[in-house]
């Protein structure tokens, strides 16, 4: 009797064991399905693009042979090769578009394009150059375009030099096409101007620094140019510096440094009290008074909040419940003002899943949030699908804002594991 017990009870462990090792086993295979899954998807993608590359080059070839004087389907081949980053063969079917083509413009333009992409720039303006030279607005337009992308190209280079001489070239056809072309260009000619600035400024060299600046804004209106330059000046002359950070700041209120105007209008202050003219005082006083109610209650800065201990984790509402998800996390107020209004925006891409968005208001008036003070554990529900989408981790991106007009401000990007 106590035999047969003995072998039941063996029977029934090796069971339960059994049980336990399969469902660690199928735990362990969802998991690494869940880890996968993403990076599966991502290669499956992959694998479609280039199979119907492929698929396209083989009709593309075929059509070839049964129109081979037809040299847009040469530039058609051309291009796929591009993306298969295989410059050999796109050259070789460039050079057969233009033979085929006695130097059509596009064809001249789009060889002009690879070759400046491979960085064979003598090759690349004498196929363009070919373009003729005649009051018509669709030959401007492919050298507008053309002479702009080489200028960006001679900026990754940092040959600034360049850079600005071809940008000139690009301007001058582009103001005999369209204003949305011309200002596209207006304003990469001007970012050549400020690339070469910043090289100045990077060699404490504020002259030249200026001069480029200076060149920049007679192009454009760039609100880093004017930045740059109010930065500059508030070393040498206040109210300058005051009126291009101004400026500046009308244009991209985002780029603006708080401290330093800040610092700047209590400077103007005080100096113009030691000078006797109280009028000025009073005026840069009201300046300052109007910048903490205007600026700094309606805009978030670089640097004005501080997100710790972020963590992504679930509950249910009962126990078999629908699961629901949260986020938490500390949030601090870096600046020397109270935060009274306050809206955080997390822009959630989970592996695996889709990118989520939410939006919460998380401080209002009757609670401000002080200076060098910390709100602990905010907590944001997520509408998510019932599956865990957080089984590794997510990509987070927080945005803040004041109000409901005010821009959104990234304050943090964080990558947050999933806690159960």
């Amino acid at each position: 009797m106590n035999k047969n017990t003995n072998e039941i009870t063996e029977y029934i462990k090796t069971i339960f064991l059994t049980i336990i090792i399969a469902a660690i086993v199928v735990g362990i295979m969802v998991l690494d399905l869940r880890l996968n899954v993403g990076k599966k998807k991502e290669q499956e993608f992959h694998i479609k693009e280039l199979t119907n590359i492929r698929l396209s080059l083989d009709e593309l070839f075929y059509l070839e042979r049964q129109k081979p004087n037809d040299y847009m389907i040469n530039l058609k081949i051309a291009f796929l090769y591009e993306i298969l980053k295989d410059s050999q063969n796109a050259q070789i079917h460039y050079e057969k578009a233009l033979a085929k083509s006695n130097d059509n413009p596009f064809a001249l333009y789009k060889a002009a394009m690879f070759y400046a992409s491979q960085k064979e720039y003598r090759d690349a303006i004498g196929y363009i150059s070919l373009i003729p030279e005649q009051n018509n607005k669709r030959y401007y337009e492919l050298k507008a375009r053309f002479y702009a992308k080489l200028g960006d190209y001679f900026l990754e280079d940092e040959d600034f030099a360049n850079s600005i001489k071809v940008f000139k070239m690009a301007l001058k056809y582009a103001k005999n096409t369209d204003p949305k072309l011309e200002s596209k260009v207006k304003g990469g000619y001007a970012n050549a101007y400020n690339e070469y600035a910043e090289k100045f400024i990077n060699e404490n060299d504020p002259n030249h620094a200026i001069l480029m600046l200076e060149n920049a804004l007679e192009i454009f209106p760039d609100p880093h140019a004017m930045y740059k330059l109010g930065l500059i000046y508030q070393n040498v002359d206040d109210d300058r510096a005051l009126r291009y950070i101004e400026d500046a700041y009308n244009i991209k209120p985002e780029i603006v440094n708080v401290e330093i105007y800040n610092s700047l209008l209590n400077k103007l202050i005080k100096r113009t009290k030691e000078e006797g003219d109280y009028s000025k005082s009073r005026f840069y006083s009201l300046k300052l008074d109007n910048f903490k109610r205007k600026i700094i209650n309606n805009n978030i800065f670089k640097g004005d909040l501080e997100i710790s201990n972020f963590q992504i984790f679930s509950s249910r509402k009962y126990i078999i419940g629908e699961k629901q998800y949260f986020v938490s996390f500390d949030i601090k107020n870096g600046t020397k003002y109270p935060v009274d209004n306050l809206f955080i925006k997390l822009l959630i891409n989970p592996q695996g899943g889709k990118i989520v968005e939410t939006e919460l208001k998380v401080i209002n008036r009757n609670k401000p949030l002080e200076p060098n003070k910390t709100v602990k554990n905010v907590r944001i529900p997520i509408i998510a699908p019932p599956y865990d989408l957080f089984a590794s981790h997510a990509e987070i991106q927080i945005l803040a804002r004041k109000n409901i007009r005010s821009q959104w401000t990234m304050i943090e990007y964080i990558t947050a594991s999933f806690t159960k």
